[in-house]
């Protein structure tokens, strides 16, 4: 069985999130697409779609200044400081947020989808990240969830699903 996003994408049965577009998928829609009517499918969708929509779109909000950086569509998420003489771009550019002051590495941490549960990981960063205020270990993926608060060395985030 499969769940169909709104954008037309398979994905396994009980995944929250689309594996290619990061839509949360309803699991209302998961339970008619068992049904045999393949009709069912596209029509269910199309109307949990619209209630879905602001659901989907992944986000990490910098405390300080309210910063948002949407997420949405990208499967693994660099977060650090550019550095333009090292050739480092993060997807997440810290410096303008504090990031320097704050202990934000070039390449601090990036946060990934692993099936339909958004990971962090970090990225070996000389001031670690923290979920919830509890440390990571360097390379230790571990699961985030809507309303976690994220660390980057001094630089507070939430991460937000909803």
């Amino acid at each position: 069985m499969t769940v169909r996003c709104s954008q037309g994408h398979d994905n396994p049965d009980g995944s929250l999130f689309c594996d290619e577009c990061g839509e949360r998928l309803d699991p209302q829609s998961a339970d008619s697409s068992a049904a045999p009517a393949p009709v069912a499918a596209p029509a269910a969708t199309a109307v949990s779609a619209p209630p879905a929509a602001p659901a989907t779109a992944p986000k990490l909000v910098v405390e300080a200044d309210g910063q948002s950086f949407d997420l949405a569509g990208k499967s693994e998420i660099l977060i650090g400081r550019e550095d333009p003489i090292s050739n480092i771009y993060p997807d997440v550019d810290l410096t303008p947020h504090g990031g320097e002051e704050g202990g934000v590495s070039r390449l601090h941490a990036k946060i990934f989808l692993q099936g339909s549960q958004y990971m962090v990981e970090d990225e070996n960063s000389t001031n670690f990240t923290f979920v919830n205020k509890q440390k990571l270990a360097p390379k230790t993926p571990t699961p985030i969830n809507n309303g976690d608060e994220l660390r980057l060395g001094r630089v507070v985030m939430k991460f937000q699903t909803a």
